[in-house]
Formats: structure tokens, sequence, C-alpha cells
């Protein structure tokens, strides 16, 4: 019913290249969770360049209806996603390669790679550990402001991860999300404005022929990339086959 970091292939329909270079895939997980009715697989997503500001917030031009500041639209197809917009709704379009250091990058670069980076050792340690990382990540080597940091994480392994200190609060707050990921899931299908998640934080509520998108839960951003969103909001319109990810930060 839910798999964690799935694979891209599993998520997105096709420019898979694409969607690799902007996206990070999280969790996919069945309906059936919310009812068992239904069957159809969905999917949490994030966006490698989460790091300061809104995401869109300089690419106005490319905004779409369900595409716009913190919201990412999608097509479903055959239970995948497919973005809906214009790349160039993003802003940051490459990796830094290991044979760029000497080179000089922008802070939005870096941290871009560092998200990719973060995500990559992550699903490593979830993979081999089974568990999302429920430790204390705190590295001054990663403090630095410069794309040392980026070349530091990226030799970082699964086993200098399991070497870290425990953390109770870490692992107290795993143990607590719903599923082994969500934070809440709307199993009553209740209305945006009954759910603990309210959508008063939101920029944009999605909203499809004058009302709003059904609402199925968020997860927290933070167990999967270095810069994250407090909040991953997904919204679901069955008849359009549309799905819409919201972004919230503190």
């Amino acid at each position: 019913m839910v798999r964690l970091f799935p694979n891209y292939e599993d998520v997105f329909f096709d420019e898979i290249e694409k969607h690799s270079t902007y996206f990070l895939p999280i969790c996919s997980f069945n309906l059936q969770l919310l009812d068992p009715r239904l069957d159809q697989w969905l999917h949490f997503v994030s966006v490698k360049e989460i790091y300061d500001g809104c995401i869109g917030q300089n690419t106005k031009p490319y905004h779409r209806n369900f595409t716009q500041l913190d919201n990412i639209g999608f097509d479903i197809i055959d239970g995948k996603y497919k973005f809906e917009g214009d790349w160039n709704f993003f802003t940051q379009h490459r990796l830094i390669e290991a044979n760029e250091y000497d080179q000089h990058f922008t802070v939005e670069e870096i941290e871009f790679a560092m998200n990719d980076a973060m995500y990559a050792l992550k699903k490593a340690y979830y993979q081999k550990q089974g568990t999302l990382y429920d430790r204390d990540q705190y590295r001054p080597g990663l403090e630095v402001n410069d794309i040392r940091r980026l070349e530091r994480l990226r030799k970082l392994t699964v086993e200098d991860l399991a070497q870290d200190t425990p953390c109770d609060y870490a692992k107290e707050r795993i143990e607590q999300k719903i599923a082994g990921i969500f934070e809440e899931l709307n199993t009553g299908q209740l209305p945006l404005d009954q759910c603990t998640f309210d959508g008063t934080d939101l920029l944009q509520i999605p909203t499809y022929q004058g009302k709003i998108l059904d609402y199925l839960g968020y997860i927290e951003g933070y167990d999967f990339q270095l810069h994250a969103a407090d909040a991953i909001a997904l919204f679901y319109q069955k008849d359009i086959q549309k799905a819409v990810i919201c972004f919230t930060y503190s």
C-alpha cells in the first residue's frame, strides 16, 4: 500500500530524464488506504530546487492552472505522473559534476545539488536500514559556505550515517508517522478546512470549477532532502485525473 523512495520509472509516465532533473520521488501509495473501494496509485514528490523563496517565483510566464507559486500540477496517466507545465517553470536545470568543483557556482546551484545528494544518501540509508534516518545528522563540515559542502556530502556513506549519534526525538517523530510516512492522511475524506492541514499557509489552494480539489494528506519534507518544505500536501481531482503537490514552509 505504501512504497518509500520509489524509482523514477514507477512514478513518472514518460520523459524520465527530465522528471529526474527536477523532482524527488518520496512516496507512492494506493488510494485504498483512504477508501477500500479505490485502487489507484498516487505519489508524493518534492522539488530539488527548494532553497530560498518560493518555487516558481521568478518564472511567472510559465505558470499554469495548477502549477503556480509552490504548487506543482501533474496529469495522471496509468497511475503515473506527467508534469503539466513547461520545464522553464524551474530555474535550475543541471547538477554540478564531480570534476567541476574548481569552478564557480551560485549558492542556488550548489544547494540544488545538495538536495539531490542528500536525497540519494537518505534513500540508500532507508534501503539498507529499513527505516527513515533517525539520528543526529549535524556535521560541521557541511556548514561551510562554499562548494566543499557538496563534495563532502557526496562522500558520505550509509555506514557513516549509521555511526551518527542516536536521537530519541527523531526516532519518536518517525514512529508517530501514519504508515511510517504520513503526518496526516484524510481517511475521513473531510473538507480541507476541517483537517489538521487546513490550507491556511498555502499561497494558492488548488481549485477546479470553483471547488477545492480533494485533499488527501501531507508529509514532512526534511526526511528526504537538505532544504525542504515543512509540509508537502497532495490534492487530487479524480474526474480530470489531476494531482497537485503543494509546499508550505515555516
